[in-house]
């Protein structure tokens, strides 16, 4: 049997050194060395075990024996290092990319023995180890398909090998090859495994849902969130709801002098003119958490602190923006001698940030502020878009490790990352480099703290909201099971009944 997946976005390449997004169909083709459960712990996958030395400088992953990709290749401990090395600087032309930072190097001791030697003790390695962007793949398949890689061919370990791809549909089969699941964390009873998957784009939330109630797909992400009640109502599916790994925010783009946006009293006057209570119930039907801090309810090292402090406040904008000398005008938008308080908004085009962006807009108008709101398909082109260096743009992070994500969006030590909005702040990059050095627990949970209340304060861009990840499942199908601290459900076990 063939299980169907409805996903909500166009598809990316599946390469992941140079796709700019990872979707679903990744996680069946290819594995990463550890798995991240539930709780959040490490635990084997294509690595069976690991060691880390006295003094913290060196891990030792030991390898499952016999492991083989897709083409037949060797997956041994020079093939990972080889794909390690792409992985560590991917499409960037300035280094390595920020999450590599505490790792000094990686090489093969044996064939089923990695070595990572880092700058300095780091107990958080096991995120770089199971994170979507460090999955392994074949680089010598990689190099010898040319252009071809992650459209025509993927090498990957998974359970399942790439048949066809494009953007609005890919289908895996079953690899008979795979020598069964790395762990005891798939349901291993029941009906019998899936032979392939196909997912489908299907952009429109309301399509998706009529196809799995059409019994055209098994399962879906992102449903209409005014439909959950009555979903989860029906008795032929299961609904799973829980914090995304994500982040909304609207950004200001501190090179825009004119507008006052390298301001911080700009960015305050911004962020009390916004109802985000009032965005989750227009935007999300209440499933979601209004935020002023970068991480939101749900992630481990959130810091609700950030949250009690005054958030809307129509009164305090109006008087920020007074004091900065913007008038209001007869049409409602306020101005400083020439310049307007106007300006440009790229969004990312989807049902959820569409429905955002126009909340927000009005909003904002009420304060004389006017944004001018312009969509792009995501991902690549929303990224091309925001390269082009917008006044403003609503934008979303998507990442299994909320702080990891939030350092790439807003540090500003010159590594590679999409801080498009050129937001530059000291305190905030200290808090960075002391998580990227942390010891122990203790010490990543005072630094995450430290971090959420400068950025919080100083605001390199203004968070809104921290929406709900919905799946929905037909109750035929066992063995797949989305949770919280996974960007998108394992595919191992997958079985249909009938």
């Amino acid at each position: 049997m063939i299980l169907r997946e409805a996903f909500d976005y166009r598809f990316s390449r599946l390469d992941p050194a140079l796709a700019p997004h990872i979707d679903p169909p990744s996680v069946a083709l290819y594995e990463t060395l550890l798995l991240k459960d539930s709780g959040g712990r490490p635990h084997p996958m294509l690595a069976r075990s690991w060691q880390v030395s006295p003094d913290g400088l060196e891990w030792r992953i030991g390898l499952r024996p016999g492991l083989f990709f897709h083409s037949g290749r060797s997956c041994d401990a020079q093939a990972v290092v080889d794909a390690m090395k792409t992985l560590r600087v991917g499409d960037s032309t300035e280094g390595e990319i920020w999450y590599w930072m505490p790792v000094e190097d990686v090489w093969a001791q044996d064939p089923e023995t990695l070595v990572f030697r880092l700058r300095h003790p780091y107990v958080r390695l096991p995120s770089l180890l199971w994170g979507t962007h460090t999955a392994v793949y074949s680089e010598a398949t990689r190099q010898a398909s040319g252009g071809g890689y992650g459209y025509e061919v993927a090498d990957g370990t998974g359970p399942f090998r790439l048949v066809s791809w494009s953007p609005e549909r890919v289908v895996a089969q079953r690899w008979g090859g795979y020598p069964g699941s790395p762990s005891n964390h798939f349901d291993n009873h029941g009906p019998a495994l899936v032979d392939g998957v196909e997912w489908l784009s299907i952009p429109d939330e309301r399509d998706r849902l009529e196809a799995l109630v059409r019994g055209d797909v098994h399962c879906m992400h992102g449903p209409p969130l005014d439909e959950l009640e009555q979903l989860k109502a029906d008795a032929r599916f299961e609904v799973i709801e829980y914090a995304q790994s994500s982040g909304i925010y609207l950004a200001l783009d501190w090179k825009r002098h004119d507008l006052g946006f390298q301001d911080r009293r700009t960015r305050l006057a911004v962020s009390f003119a916004i109802d985000r209570a009032a965005l989750v119930k227009e935007a999300l039907a209440g499933h979601g958490w209004p935020t002023r801090g970068p991480l939101g309810p749900g992630d481990p090292y959130y810091d609700p602190r950030v949250d009690e402090t005054s958030g809307f406040s129509s009164e305090r904008a109006g008087d920020f923006l007074d004091e900065l000398g913007w008038i209001p005008q007869k049409d409602g938008v306020r101005s400083r001698g020439e310049q307007r308080l106007a300006f440009e908004c790229l969004v990312q085009d989807d049902d959820i940030m569409r429905r955002l962006a126009h909340a927000l807009a009005k909003q904002l108008h009420r304060q004389g502020i006017e944004l001018r709101l312009i969509f792009a398909a995501p991902f690549a082109d929303f990224y091309a878009a925001c390269d082009r260096h917008p006044a403003s743009f609503v934008g979303k992070w998507l990442w299994q490790d909320g702080l990891d994500a939030v350092i790439g969006f807003t540090a500003s030590w010159g590594q590679p990352g999409p801080n498009w909005q050129h937001s530059s702040i000291p305190a905030l990059d200290r808090a960075f480099v002391d998580w990227l050095r942390a010891h122990d627990e203790v010490e990543l949970r005072a630094t995450a703290a430290r971090a959420q209340a400068v950025a919080a304060d100083e605001l390199p861009y203004i968070p809104l909201l921290r929406q709900a990840d919905v799946w929905v499942r037909s109750r035929q199908l066992h063995g797949w099971q989305p949770y919280s601290a996974n960007l998108y459900p394992f595919y191992h076990d997958a079985r249909l009944e009938g």
